[in-house]
Parts: structure tokens; C-alpha cells; sequence
């Protein structure tokens, strides 16, 4: 009695009854979670794939950007070639000042163009030296100038759209050195006058 009720579930099942409800059940546990797992790598798969063609989408309407920009700018720019060329073959024709004149309304028309572009010219000269701006090539020592002041510019700096493109090459005004007076028996003996008394 006792231990057939033990071994025999009230429901009437056996334990292989249970055991294969069990694994029924199991199976379309993982047969469910199979799915899922195909579902969410079908979506990967296809956003990986949109994100790529976004990127190739963009990397392409870059390329154009840049081909356009590059288009207007060397358009801007046959007007100034053509000039150069007028220049160059009437050079024998002028005179000197003329064509001085010309050159220089040719590079005016040049900046032009490059300002349109957003080139800024920096000419720090009689302004405070600032390292992230300009470039110290020279030391120059003027007791008549503030020490730390550009006191000239040997080649202008140039900022596009804001940033800095080259820093300005300037010379930097320093504290001039005051030599001290030297000893006369030191400054003889230095000059190769002999030897210093005591």
C-alpha cells in the first residue's frame, strides 16, 4: 500500500509520464528561445547592415562635399590665374610701376578669394607674444619696447575658419642685457696684455 502510493503520483502518471512531459515541455522551451534567438539575430544582422550603409552613405557624401568645396574654390580662382597670365605676357610691354600695380591688384584679387574662404591673415607685430599663435624666431633686445612684445614679423600667420593654420614667425622683444663694467687690469690681461697685478 504505502510505498505504491509513494511511487504511484495521485494523478495516475508515472515518472516517465512526467519525465517525457518534462522534456515535451523543455524541447519547446528551447524551440522557443531558438526563435528568439533567430529573431535577434535576424535584427542584428540587418541593423549591422543598415549601419553600414549609413556609413558608406556618408563617407561618399563627404567625398562630394569636399569635391565641391574644392570645385568653388578653383573656380574662384581662374579669374586670378588668368590675370597672372595677362601679366606675364605683357611684362616686356610695361614698365615697371605698371606692372608693379598689376601684381599687386592681383594679389589683392587673390585675397579676395582666400578671405571668402575663411583665411585671416595674423600680424601680431607691437602686440603681446602669445605661444599658441605665433612662433619666436628671434630674440630682440630694444630697451624701447615692452620685453615680451613682437617687435616684428618675419612671416604673417594665418587662421582659417578660426583655426590656427600657421603660426605667425616673429621676433620676441627680451629685457637687454646690461653688461657690467669690468676691472681695467682684467679687461688688459683679457686682451692678452699680460698678466693681472694684485
Amino acid at each position: 500500500g504505502i510505498e505504491q502510493a509513494v511511487a504511484t503520483p495521485p494523478d495516475g502518471a508515472t515518472d516517465s509520464d512526467r519525465s517525457a512531459a518534462e522534456i515535451d515541455r523543455l524541447r519547446e522551451v528551447i524551440d522557443q528561445m531558438q526563435l528568439e534567438l533567430n529573431q535577434v539575430r535576424d535584427h542584428y544582422l540587418r541593423k549591422l547592415a543598415e549601419f553600414d550603409n549609413f556609413r558608406k552613405r556618408i563617407e561618399r557624401e563627404r567625398e562630394e562635399l569636399q569635391r565641391t568645396a574644392s570645385e568653388l574654390l578653383v573656380r574662384d580662382l581662374v579669374p586670378v590665374l588668368d590675370n597672372f597670365d595677362r601679366a606675364v605676357r605683357h611684362a616686356a610691354d610695361s614698365d615697371a610701376e605698371t606692372f608693379r600695380k598689376g601684381v599687386e591688384m592681383i594679389a589683392r584679387q587673390l585675397w579676395d578669394v582666400l578671405e571668402r574662404q575663411g583665411l585671416e591673415a595674423v600680424d601680431p607685430t607691437g602686440q603681446p607674444f602669445a605661444p599658441e599663435y605665433h612662433e619666436a624666431v628671434q630674440r630682440v633686445e630694444n630697451a624701447s619696447l615692452v620685453p615680451g612684445t613682437v617687435a616684428w614679423t618675419l612671416a604673417k600667420g594665418y587662421l582659417f575658419s578660426g583655426k590656427l593654420l600657421r603660426p605667425a614667425m616673429v621676433g620676441v622683444v627680451v629685457p637687454a642685457t646690461v653688461e657690467e663694467p669690468r676691472d681695467v687690469a682684467q679687461s688688459s690681461a683679457d686682451a692678452g696684455g699680460g698678466e693681472r697685478l694684485p
